[in-house]
């Protein structure tokens, strides 16, 4: 089974979960090491959605536009 996040092409194997980079770096984790991975992003997972929701507010404009208008006088 294959997947794309983000720039990394992810493969479920018999040995345990294949996380590949496109600059050729590969992140080979054994079943046990899959399986820790999920358990800590299970516990961070609201904080990482509060992390993202934080980083949307700081990329937000936080300052409105104003329009000149010349006038043809």
């Amino acid at each position: 089974m294959d997947a794309i996040i983000g720039r990394y092409k992810v493969s479920l194997e018999d040995i345990g979960l294949i996380l590949k980079h496109p600059t050729g770096i590969i992140f080979d984790l054994t079943i046990e090491e899959t399986l820790a991975l999920r358990d800590f992003l299970n516990i961070y997972h609201q904080t990482l959605l509060d992390a993202r929701e934080e980083m949307e507010r700081q990329t937000d404009p936080s300052i409105k536009a104003i329009v000149l208008h010349e006038d043809g006088d």
